[in-house]
């Protein structure tokens, strides 16, 4: 997972095996309602589902991804919609596919591609249903760890070689301060492959240079000591205990008001995060 391994990946020329992979089925990057509680939503616009394309030994496909793909949501055996979905996931480890469409209602619904038998059936729920805030809504504000108060998290930031710059303020204080607010919700020292992929690190790039706006962010975990290999992990910070999230990376930016214009949640690449910060 980390950024040496990342680098290495991105670099290097795909193998004749590799070339020859061809797409096998669609795999999600989501909260699909099943193996874990959905946060898609009806009623609040459009919602996000990065889907990746599978290959026939079962992984991601990494190199040579198809540079769009079809994928038909179906609702009680009825089509939805049909849409062409470009790749995205640039400067990430995994291409991802975003669908984004405005689910009519509540329910199960299927996502179906022309090369591929198997469907993914994913659920969407009521606002009620889920702890994920949504466009248009007021963040409310948190006491997020500083560099003069790390309010027991440690470390504030768990980015390699040295913390990110958004930990300047907390949360709370960007949010009355009367200026737009970018926040996101990572975990750089743990997450650099797959689909999670170096979030802060798109964050410092397109965001580091505006002064006119605060950024926050937020590490997961309130220690940095965990056995990844062992699955064993550290229990997560005041902030996402307290707000019940159970995902990352997220990523909200909010008006003068904290009022929510934009978010991108699971999977996003540095051009979704330069299009967040073009909405404050």
């Amino acid at each position: 997972m980390g950024a040496t391994g990342l680098l290495a990946a991105c670099s290097r020329e795909p193998s004749a095996a590799e070339l020859a992979v061809t797409p096998d089925r669609l795999g999600v990057r989501f909260a699909d309602g099943f193996r874990a509680p959905s946060t898609a939503v009806v009623g609040h616009g459009p919602q996000r589902f990065p889907f990746v394309v599978i290959s026939a030994d079962g992984l991601p496909m990494l190199t040579n991804a198809p540079p769009s793909i079809d994928i038909e949501v179906l609702r009680n055996g009825e089509s939805v919609l049909t849409q062409t979905v470009a790749v995205g996931g640039e400067g990430s480890f995994t291409p991802i596919y975003p669908l984004e469409f405005e689910p009519p209602e509540a329910g199960s619904y299927i996502a179906r591609t022309g090369f591929s038998d198997l469907d993914i059936e994913f659920a969407v729920v009521e606002r009620s249903d889920t702890n994920l805030w949504q466009v248009g809504e007021t963040l409310p504000g948190f006491e997020t760890p500083t560099f003069d108060d790390a309010r027991g998290v440690d470390p504030i930031c768990t980015r390699p070689g040295e913390p990110c710059p958004f930990h300047e303020i907390t949360l709370a204080e960007a949010l009355t301060n009367g200026r737009p607010t970018a926040f996101m919700i990572a975990t750089p020292g743990f997450c650099q492959t797959d689909v999670c992929g170096p979030s802060v690190e798109f964050l410092i790039e397109h965001g580091a240079g505006r002064d006119d706006i605060d950024i926050v962010h937020q590490e997961v975990f309130a220690s940095a000591a965990a056995d990844q290999a062992a699955g064993d992990f550290p229990e997560l910070a005041p902030f996402l205990q307290e707000w019940d999230v159970a995902f990352e990376p997220s990523m909200f930016v909010m008006d003068a008001d904290g009022v929510i214009q934009g978010g991108k949640h699971f999977a996003f690449d540095g051009n979704e995060v330069a299009e967040l910060l073009a909405l404050i």
